[in-house]
């Protein structure tokens, strides 16, 4: 087999491998991210190499508002059981080493989300939009809390993802009317 045929097909079961070992939906920045630290494909491979795994069935893309996420079809799942041993076995502890030490950072990111931006024409300089989702990426709760200054929207956006789960929990007791 042609060289860059063989390694095309490798850089696409790296993904489906990776993509299956994570365990649960995935971002593209997420997928970009580990393909680029690696050093496995460069951003403009990894979007064409997960466009043509949509295409072919064998990644689901899942778009809720404006998050989207890759899982493995069982078309795919089936391709990387077949298929896995074209992976050498280095990449693939490299890989598994890789989702051992990032699994809980890569899904704490993806439920956990808090950013902020400027405004430009309000009383307030900032805005910062938090969020929670739930492991397949719906959203459960999002607040948007307008600032003075820059440096209370990083420690608001700081707060929230230290303390995302109990402050969710103490929103919806207080909305509920049940403060304990």
């Amino acid at each position: 087999m042609d060289y860059s045929i063989s390694r095309l097909a490798e850089s696409k079961l790296i993904l489906l491998y990776f993509i299956e070992k994570i365990g649960f939906p995935l971002s593209n920045s997420e997928i970009c991210q580990f393909s680029l630290e690696k050093n496995y494909m460069d951003y403009f491979s990894v979007q064409q190499y997960l466009s043509e795994l949509v295409e072919a069935h064998l990644l689901e893309k899942n778009k809720n508002k404006n998050h989207t996420r890759y899982t493995l079809t069982k078309d795919g799942k089936g391709m990387i059981n077949y298929f896995a041993s074209h992976i050498s076995e280095n990449i693939k502890n490299e890989i598994d080493i890789y989702v051992q030490q990032n699994k809980k950072r890569i899904h704490t990111e993806s439920e956990v989300i808090a950013k902020y931006y400027a405004q430009s024409n309000n009383d307030y300089d900032y805005i910062v939009k938090c969020s929670l989702n739930d492991s397949d990426g719906t959203n459960i709760m999002e607040i948007n809390v307008p600032v003075a200054t820059q440096q209370q929207a990083q420690i608001i956006c700081n707060n929230w993802k230290d303390n995302a789960g109990r402050l969710y929990g103490t929103i919806l007791n207080i909305l509920i009317g049940d403060e304990k």
